[in-house]
């Protein structure tokens, strides 16, 4: 892992984001803890790790495969979820819905935050 990979990842996001990005933490699935955050409460992190290990585990069993890339949900009040799963970490970014539209996250902030991620974690 490369912290100032990982830290570039974070300040990339805001870069981008700006007052749309909420939050965002970088976990390891190993240690069950933070590696890198902006403004995400710990419990917050911790659960959405042992929820991203856990929906990885049920995608092995059931064989439809163990690389997810990332997933979202759209949470109350229009705001967004964003988890980057790669090599044994994950990155969950919060951003303001109604700031930013799922479409831009698509095609504009997640494929470079994807590759980045992806590169700090190796």
């Amino acid at each position: 892992m490369d912290i100032k990979g990982i830290n570039k990842v974070i300040d990339d996001l805001k870069d981008n984001l700006g007052d749309a990005l909420l939050a965002c933490d970088i976990s390891s699935f190993k240690a069950g803890a933070s590696v890198a955050n902006y403004n995400m409460t710990t419990k917050t992190a911790a659960l959405v790790n042992r929820f991203s290990k856990y929906l990885l585990d049920i995608m092995t069993k059931i064989e439809i495969g163990d690389e997810i890339n990332y997933y979202a949900a759209q949470v109350k009040g229009g705001f967004m979820m964003y988890v980057l799963i790669a090599n044994d970490y994950c990155c969950a970014i919060m951003v303001d819905g109604n700031q930013v539209a799922n479409g831009m996250m698509m095609v504009g902030v997640l494929p470079d935050a994807i590759a980045a991620f992806q590169k700090a974690t190796k």
